[in-house]
This record gives structure tokens, sequence and C-alpha cells, in this order.
């Protein structure tokens, strides 16, 4: 079963809670928590607002130490927090722009692999792959089902992803739009239904 993987915005916006809580009522089964720019208190203070009992689908971006105060499922290693903490027992993953670093970090949990597509929600942030590139990674062995595609994911290019190994994908701009908020929630949760498609 192929794995869809919700990305949330960089930024934190009103009502962000009860969407997250809904998505998670609707089947969400992997949350990514990515806020570059927030502090370790902001993030307590959006955790605090979802029910303990989806905490476990949660990997977190920044500030790790969280992690263990909430019994979350994973952190993502990157740039900023390049990692783990120290006897942390959840999974353990990280971006790649590469083949040549899918190869290199084999061993973790599992593998971002981006901009796979043009980026939506990041102007300028790659042109993605060549198929080809993809097809031989793929045939390699190389793409598996511990790599995720992301960058550029939407309904029109998911189907794309379906000659290829991928074990899933990650979505953030084809979920959230421009200005999501709790008073867009039937329009996000209804898009999250069409990505779903995915699975």
């Amino acid at each position: 079963m192929k794995r869809l993987i919700v990305i949330t915005t960089p930024y934190f916006f009103r009502g962000e809670s009860v969407v997250l809580t809904h998505l998670f009522e609707e089947g969400m089964q992997r949350l990514h928590l990515r806020k570059p720019d927030g502090d370790a208190d902001e993030l307590r203070r959006l955790l605090d607002k979802v029910p303990a009992i989806h905490y476990p689908k949660i990997v977190l971006h920044d500030c790790f130490g969280l992690a263990a105060d909430y019994g979350l499922g994973g952190v993502h290693l990157n740039k900023r927090s390049h990692q783990a903490p120290a006897g942390f027992t959840g999974t353990i993953s990280r971006s790649c722009h590469s083949v040549g670093e899918l190869e290199q970090f084999r061993t973790l949990d599992y593998l971002f692999l981006s901009p796979i597509f043009q980026s939506i929600s990041k102007e300028g942030y790659g042109n993605g792959f060549e198929m080809e590139t993809l097809r031989e990674a793929s045939d390699a062995g190389i793409i598996n089902d511990k790599v995720i595609a992301l960058g550029g994911i939407d309904l029109t290019t998911l189907p794309l992803l379906r000659p290829f190994r991928f074990g899933g994908a990650a979505v953030l701009g084809a979920l959230w739009g421009d200005r999501p908020s709790a008073d867009r929630l039937d329009s996000i949760i209804k898009q999250y239904k069409k990505l779903q498609v995915w699975n």
C-alpha cells in the first residue's frame, strides 16, 4: 500500500490544530510537522491542541527534544537538525535531492526524494528529475518502498509516479493551497480525500 504523507505549511495558521485533527480522523497516517521558523514553545502550543492519540503519527523536523516529551513517531533530519536524539526509538527519515544521496542514507527508515516535479509551494525550487533517471534508479532498486516522492505532487502528477517503485508520496502545496485556515476545513478535507487515490 502506497503511503500519502502530509507536510505542514512552513508557517502556523489560524485553526491549524482543528484542521490537523480532522485530517487524522479522515485517516492521515503520517504528518511531517515542519515549521523552520517556529520555536519549541510554538510547536508545543500546536501539539497541545492535537489529541495525544495522534502523536505517534507525527514526525518532527526541528526541536527534536519534543519528540520524546510527546511520544512522537519520528524525526526528520535536515541541514538545521542533522542528528537524531540519543536513544531515540521512533523512525528517522531525511530529505535527499539526488540518487546518490538515496544510496548514502539507505539505512534510515525512509527518505524523501525531491523535487520530483516542479515544486508547487517553493518557487524556483528545482525543475524536477528526468523520468529516465527515475526509471533507472527504480529498475536498480535504489528507488524502492523506503523512498517517498516529494515536490510538485498533485492530482495530475500522482498517476505519473505509478511506473516507479516509490513507497509513497508527500504533499504540501497540493493540499493546503494559498491561504489555509479552519474556515476552509471542508475543502481541505475534500482535497485530502482526492489525493488519497494514491493509496
